[in-house]
């Protein structure tokens, strides 16, 4: 994926409505106040997330709240009927969806265009693609390194990554021209927080946080949204396979991506994952981020290169091994000279 082009400077008023701005969205809290002028609270969806996550929900009371949500019965019903599930009829009955879709596959779809897609829609298309990208990618990694640890929940590291980033989309809700430069401007894992800090006092994880906590969803998905970008805060096995998500959001998309020494080690470190690991992991979840992308009816643009990525990590590793045998070779130079004056 490109980078995409940066915003030019804007004339004098657009500086004046950025200060104007900045000013008004004092805190998280307000800024989520203005959200909420713009959007009703999720209720219905989350309400319907509660209730699925007892094994034993009652099918008529969740078929009796999702219809009090008609776009969102509409979506559930459409995602039905989608190739993701290649069934031979069309489903038009909503409780029969239900039952099809089973709790978990409900559950993700309730959070994605109960919660997800309420916030996407009027998003500029730079940030839409961006942001689906990432939240997709950081979701299916975060999901797949958490069952293969088997020390975190692979729902919840899947949910949590879902809705890391969902910060950003409340600074386009609220701020949409002001945001979309300073998001254009700054590369995204790199200088996108720092950024974002200067300009309005808090980030896009800090505000993701704020507002999950006020849709009422419990930890770990507030807390996978305010460290997702910080590693010295990941101290669990779930926000370290969300943080290594996040990475990879950038890594598979962006070619030469600043990140990929990084998410390399970490993957290392926490995961065991070394560089045959590594590759393989990036083809595995390469079908799964489309996969979802389908189950959420979002067509992705551009694509993950395997191939590209392969090429990357093994110089940036023959780079690493260059360097670790130069600075071996000299360290030896020195011995022998200080041992055989």
């Amino acid at each position: 994926m490109q980078q995409p082009q940066i915003f030019a400077r804007g004339r004098d008023d657009d500086a004046q409505q950025s200060r104007s701005s900045t000013a008004q969205l004092a805190s998280p809290e307000q800024l989520l106040d203005k959200l909420e002028e713009l959007h009703a609270s999720p209720g219905v969806a989350w309400r319907a997330v509660q209730i699925l996550k007892d094994p034993d929900y009652d099918v008529y009371e969740v078929e009796s709240l999702l219809e009090s949500d008609p776009g969102l019965s509409a979506s559930i019903l459409r995602l039905v009927n989608s190739s993701a599930f290649g069934l031979p009829r069309n489903v038009t009955n909503l409780r029969q969806a239900i039952t099809l879709l089973g709790a978990r596959s409900l559950r993700l779809a309730v959070l994605s265009f109960g919660l997800v897609n309420r916030l996407t829609r009027g998003t500029p298309s730079e940030v839409f693609d961006d942001f689906w990208r990432r939240a997709l990618t950081t979701a299916v990694v975060a999901g797949k390194l958490a069952r293969r640890e088997k020390a975190a929940n692979p729902e919840d590291a899947y949910c949590a990554g879902l809705l890391a980033e969902i910060g950003v989309l409340v600074f386009c809700q609220v701020d949409t021209r002001n945001y979309l430069r300073l998001y254009l401007k700054h590369r995204h894992c790199e200088h996108l927080p720092a950024a974002e800090q200067e300009h309005y006092g808090f980030d896009h994880a800090t505000l993701g946080a704020c507002l999950l906590n006020r849709w009422g969803l419990p930890n770990p998905l507030p807390m996978a949204a305010a460290h997702h970008h910080q590693p010295n805060q990941c101290d669990t096995a779930l926000l370290q396979a969300v943080h290594a998500g996040t990475m990879l959001g950038d890594v598979f998309w962006v070619r030469r991506s600043a990140l990929l020494s990084a998410a390399r080690q970490w993957l290392e470190k926490y995961f065991a994952i070394d560089l045959d690991g590594f590759i393989s992991l990036a083809n595995e979840c390469k079908g799964e981020i489309h996969e979802s992308a389908e189950f959420f009816s979002v067509k992705l643009k551009g694509r993950v290169d395997v191939s590209a990525l392969k090429k990357e990590a093994l110089e940036i590793f023959k780079k690493a091994a260059l360097e670790t045998a130069l600075e071996y070779d000299s360290i030896t130079a020195v011995l022998e000279q200080r041992y055989t004056m």
